[in-house]
C-alpha cells in the first residue's frame, strides 16, 4: 500500500463557505457510476466495466459497492448476508468512528478477491453491507456536533481511503446507489471522475441534466469529479439502431447534458458525451444472476445485436481515452 497522508484537525481550516483550504490528491483513474435514478444500469455498466478495464491493466482493478442493495456483490458472486455477519465491509471501512483512523485500517483486508474462474483474476471487490443504510443517520447525529467540520472530515476520509489504493490498483469503480446521502456525496467527490448510466427513456433520463448541474455547483472546484460521458443501458433495438421512442428520449438527453457542460469538459467531450451503449441481452442478465460462465459467450452474435465484448470494449476504450485527455497524458 502507498502512504496515507494523516488525516489533520480541520475546524480552524474552514473558509467561510464551509470548504477545507486542503487540496487533497485524489485516485487518478477513480470513477463514480451514478445516476439518480434506480434500475438503469449503473451495477450493470460498473460490473461489466470492471472487468474489461482488467483485462488491459497492468495492476489490479477494484469495485466498491456503497449501495445498501449489494446489487454488485451479488453480481459478483458474494453473499451479502454472510459479507453482513463480517467486519470486513464497506459499512466498517466508512461508518464515523473510521475517519480518525485510516492508518490503522488494514485495507487488504477489505478488499476480496472474485471466486469465480471465469473472472479476471487482478478484479477485487470491497463488498457492501445492508446495514449501509444506516450509515446517513449515523453521520447526521456526528454532523449534529459541529456540522461543518465533520462533514470535511468525511470528506477528506473518503479521499484519502481511495487515494490509498492508487500503488497497487489502477482503476477504482464506486457503484453508487440513486440518492445524494452523505456516503455519496462524499465518493463523488473523492473520484476523480464520473460516469452516469441511464435507460434511454424519458422517465430515466430526467434526472440526469439536474445531477450533472449538482455536480458543477459542488464546492471548492477542486472538489468535483470530471464528467466522462454517459452510457446507454438496456437498448432495445429495432433493425441494429435505437426505436423510435429511444431516439427522442436520447435527443432529450443530448440537449440537457450538452447545456451543462463545463469548459475543460467540453474540451474533452467535444460535441459527443455519449461514451457507449449496452444492449438489452440475456446473456448479460445470466452473467449477472449465477451463471458467470455466460462470459464466455460476450462475443457471441444474435438476433442482430451487438456482442457485449464489441460494447464493453468500445465502451473501455472511450473511457480510457478521456481519462488520459483529462490527465494531461
Amino acid at each position: 500500500m502507498s502512504a496515507i497522508p494523516a488525516l489533520n484537525t480541520l475546524a480552524d481550516k474552514l473558509d467561510r463557505s464551509g470548504a477545507t483550504e486542503i487540496v487533497h490528491p485524489k485516485h487518478p483513474r477513480s470513477i463514480c457510476i451514478i445516476n439518480y435514478k434506480g434500475g438503469v444500469g449503473k451495477t450493470t455498466t460498473t460490473a461489466l466495466l470492471g472487468i474489461y478495464l482488467a483485462k488491459l491493466s497492468k495492476k489490479k482493478v477494484l469495485l466498491f459497492d456503497i449501495d445498501a442493495q449489494c446489487s454488485l456483490s451479488l453480481a459478483m458472486g458474494f453473499d451479502p448476508e454472510k459479507v453482513s455477519n463480517t467486519e470486513l465491509t464497506v459499512y466498517n471501512l466508512v461508518e464515523p468512528k473510521a475517519w480518525t483512523k485510516l492508518k490503522q485500517k488494514k485495507l487488504e483486508n477489505y478488499t476480496q478477491a472474485l471466486k469465480s474462474i471465469h473472472l479476471p483474476k487482478n478484479l477485487e471487490i470491497i463488498p457492501g453491507s445492508f446495514n449501509t443504510d444506516e450509515l446517513d443517520y449515523l453521520i447526521a447525529k456526528t454532523l449534529l456536533k459541529d456540522e461543518k467540520r465533520y462533514l470535511t472530515e468525511l470528506f477528506l476520509y473518503i479521499k484519502q481511503l481511495l487515494l490509498s489504493f492508487e500503488e497497487e490498483y489502477e482503476y477504482v469503480l464506486v457503484d453508487c446507489p440513486p440518492n445524494k446521502m452523505f456516503l455519496t456525496q462524499a465518493m463523488l467527490r473523492a473520484c476523480s471522475f464520473y460516469l452516469p448510466v441511464t435507460i434511454p427513456d424519458q422517465i430515466s433520463i430526467y434526472g440526469m441534466p439536474r445531477l450533472i448541474r449538482w455536480v458543477c455547483q459542488i464546492d471548492p472546484p477542486s472538489d468535483r469529479p470530471k464528467l466522462l460521458g454517459y452510457v446507454l443501458n438496456a437498448l432495445n433495438r429495432a433493425g441494429g439502431g435505437m426505436v423510435g421512442s429511444q431516439q427522442r428520449a436520447h435527443f432529450d438527453l443530448i440537449k440537457g447534458v450538452m447545456s451543462t457542460l463545463q469548459a475543460d469538459e467540453r474540451a474533452v467531450l467535444g460535441d459527443k458525451a455519449l461514451v457507449g451503449e449496452i444492449p438489452r441481452l440475456d446473456v448479460i442478465a445470466r452473467f449477472l444472476g449465477e451463471d458467470k460462465s455466460a462470459i464466455t459467450e460476450f462475443n457471441v452474435k444474435k438476433s442482430g445485436q451487438p456482442t457485449v465484448d464489441a460494447c464493453m470494449t468500445a465502451i473501455r476504450n472511450v473511457v480510457i481515452d478521456r481519462i488520459t485527455r483529462y490527465n494531461g497524458n
